[in-house]
């Protein structure tokens, strides 16, 4: 059953540094950490979903339960509004805790 998250958090700097300055880092602890890859990549958010792997029924699986990541970055005063919200299941329901967030936003 997958699990359900939205975390609201923040880090300086504009919504389109911020973004420059995450994605690498988003793209791959999702990759590590859950398996997902990004599906696509907006001005103002990224999106991700499950990787095709091996055995493939498991992966067709993620999808169609929904399994999914999206990250917005939004202008708040003096900094960026970074929403994160999603599906998850399995190993990667790690990723649903705000401690992993903060911890991502932290290193980057």
């Amino acid at each position: 059953m997958a699990r359900s998250f939205s975390h609201d958090l923040s880090v300086s700097g504009s919504p389109t540094d911020a973004q420059a300055r995450l994605r690498g880092v988003l793209i791959e602890r999702l990759r590590r950490s859950a398996k997902m890859r990004l599906a696509s990549e907006q001005p103002n958010a990224l999106a991700f979903r499950p990787r095709w792997s091996w055995p493939l029924a498991f992966a067709l699986y993620r999808m169609i339960s929904g399994e999914a990541v999206n990250v917005r970055f939004s202008a708040t005063d003096g900094g960026t509004r970074v929403a994160v919200s999603g599906r998850v299941a399995g190993n990667a329901e790690a990723i649903a805790d705000q401690e992993f967030w903060a911890e991502l936003l932290a290193a980057a």
